[in-house]
């Protein structure tokens, strides 16, 4: 047992010396993880349908369809490129090239985490941050969903990470990446607020900090213009500004007193802190619930402004959590970019620890098997059902040539959206075979149960709709 540990420390020192070949170990056992829990032959669902239109219209098109009221077409935009070069008749392949992209980007980002960490620890230590990151189970289930985490998660950290490197040619990158991230998903536009007050910490000595502060805020703007102007042109908003000041404008309506959500803006912010604490707290487990708290008081010794700006971008990403649980939105996709960040603080009480012990090759071989035992106890507690889910969209499949009304059948109802849809595929979603309506249940009499039924299909099937 000695000798096979010995033989194991000894790998360990050669590998943390060939950085890339760890890295490559760790991202090619992290796809194989995903790939293990891969949700093959099953559509999408719910959101990920949404940018899977838009992505096949853009297509079809030629430029952005305008029937789509989301203002997250960063990634639909990015995944359009993809399905431009597919070429088949199956909608299901284009599907799962999106599950696939996802996949891919959540993978990737792995390397820009390892040289984050790095800038706040050795390399043995920065690859154990990786690997929190990279077994990560939260992030392993939502990388699966095709949707806009994975890309958003991506260049928030590269933007980070060129900012803190004190280059200004890459802090210019930076910022031009975090316009991006606003494209993808609009509350990105908040990671302004980060970029602005760290570059101001990291450059307050320099007598030229202001004329690159606008140099790099122009960058910005410049980025986000043409995106903007099109979404203008298509859509009648630029779906990023109206988003922000609409949250506003609702969170100042709740404070009047004039939402029914909350009567006053004391209770609405209470429960979105309690809220904010329960679904952290969730993400956070199964270690990052220990580690990184401990983390955070152990960093305060730093004092030095990367620390800083860590718990800032996780108090500023944090802001669009709280306002989503504020109004009982219960998703904790919203706390996922923190993740990266989570990796950083836990890495302070890890070195601590390892300071504190003698075996610390020993210490850090009986990690990762923690670490990677944890997340793989989680997915299996936590996976899908695949055969009851392709059950349930083979049922939603002959539920569409049946009827085209039916009551909502949560969850199992999520495959109405794309049950319909032809064997004329690639088309746009109105030439497809029209969709399934579902009808909620709050109804009451029977009566109001017909009327909505008869003005449905009068509007559904009516000669201006043929």
């Amino acid at each position: 047992m000695y000798s096979i540990i010995s033989n194991i420390e000894t790998r360990l020192e050669f590998m943390s010396k060939k950085i890339i070949i760890p890295l490559f170990i760790i991202c090619s056992i992290s796809l194989l993880l995903r790939i293990f829990y891969f949700p093959s032959d099953i559509p999408l669902t719910l959101d990920a349908v949404g940018y899977f239109w838009y992505a096949v219209e853009t297509n079809i098109l030629g430029h952005f369809p305008s029937e789509y009221p989301f203002p997250n077409t960063g990634w639909p935009m990015f995944l359009s490129l993809f399905f431009g070069i597919i070429n088949s008749n199956n909608f299901m392949d284009y599907m799962m090239v999106q599950r696939v992209l996802t996949i891919g980007i959540s993978v990737v980002t792995i390397i820009p985490v390892y040289f984050l960490c790095k800038k706040f620890f050795k390399k043995s230590i920065a690859l154990i941050g990786t690997i929190l990151f990279a077994f990560e189970p939260h992030l392993i289930q939502h990388s699966m969903l095709g949707i806009t985490d994975t890309l958003y998660i991506f260049l928030i950290i590269i933007s980070f990470l060129l900012l803190i490197s004190k280059n200004d040619k890459l802090i210019y990158v930076s910022f031009g990446i975090a316009a991006l991230s606003a494209i993808v998903r609009y509350e990105g536009m908040l990671y302004l607020i980060v970029l602005s007050i760290m570059f101001f910490i990291l450059f307050k000595k320099e007598r030229k900090s202001i004329p690159k502060f606008l140099i790099a805020i122009t960058i910005y703007i410049l980025v986000l213009i043409p995106i903007l102007y099109l979404r203008i042109q298509t859509t009648g908003d630029d779906g990023l500004t109206s988003h922000v000041l609409g949250g506003a404008i609702a969170t100042t309506v709740i404070a009047s007193g004039q939402s029914d959500i909350s009567p006053n803006l004391t209770q609405f912010l209470s429960n979105g802190f309690q809220n904010l604490i329960m679904y952290t707290g969730w993400v956070m487990i199964p270690y990052f619930v220990i580690l990184a708290p401990i983390g955070v008081i152990l960093g305060l010794k730093r004092k030095n402004p990367q620390y800083f700006g860590i718990i800032l971008s996780i108090i500023v990403l944090a802001i669009p959590a709280l306002y989503a649980y504020s109004r009982d939105i219960q998703e904790t996709r919203y706390l996922l970019v923190l993740m990266p960040f989570f990796s950083i603080l836990s890495l302070f009480t890890i070195n601590f620890v390892l300071n504190k012990t003698n075996r610390n090759k020993l210490f850090i071989i009986l990690l990762i098997i923690i670490i990677v035992l944890s997340s793989i106890i989680f997915l299996e507690l936590k996976k899908v059902d695949l055969d009851h889910e392709r059950e349930a969209a083979a049922i939603a499949q002959e539920v569409a040539k049946l009827t085209k009304v039916t009551n909502v059948y949560l969850p199992e109802s999520k495959y109405l959206k794309t049950a319909s849809i032809g064997n004329n595929f690639p088309v746009t979603r109105s030439n497809s075979i029209p969709e399934t309506i579902t009808l909620n249940t709050n109804y009451l009499s029977m009566i109001d149960f017909i009327n909505e039924v008869n003005s449905i299909l009068s509007h559904s099937f009516s000669p201006s709709t043929l």
